[in-house]
């Protein structure tokens, strides 16, 4: 499985930090390529939630469904990702309250399976650590609007 981690400072409460991830609906407006969102199922918040994204990522159309697998309020949260064609990816987030802000510590591994094959391995991570990037940039900024 490949990964990448990814440490970043935020400077904005712990509950606007939190609330970002928290809330699926939001995701098109920070986390790059994401274009929509729909939850599936009763669960609103929290481990077992789970959601369907349409994304455009490297000019591929992907669809995407996920479950919010481990959930500790404002400390630990791991997304769990079925992809086309038998790809799986697993996003791990920590948050540590610091004077001035949040760091948030965040590990994408994936194995996107017949896709990776075809598409190369180092294509595709040279594509998620730009877009990873890209996310993070834009959740800071979002969260620390005013």
């Amino acid at each position: 499985m490949n990964s990448l981690k990814k440490s970043i400072f935020i400077n904005a409460s712990l509950d606007k930090v939190w609330g970002l991830l928290a809330d699926v609906r939001r995701y098109p407006e920070w986390i790059d390529g994401v274009k929509e969102t729909e939850r599936m199922g009763e669960i609103v918040e929290g481990k077992g939630l789970c959601w369907r994204e349409s994304c455009e990522l490297g000019r591929q159309h992907i669809e995407a469904e996920h479950e919010m697998m481990v959930w500790e309020p404002m400390r630990h949260a791991v997304i769990q990702s079925k992809l086309p064609m038998n790809g799986v990816m697993k996003r791990t987030h920590d948050f540590q309250p610091v004077s001035d802000g949040v760091q948030v510590a965040i590990e994408v591994a994936w194995d996107l399976g017949i896709a990776g094959m075809i598409l190369g391995e180092q294509k595709v991570r040279d594509i998620l650590e730009q877009s990873f990037e890209t996310t993070l940039a834009n959740w800071k900024e979002l969260a620390e609007k005013v």
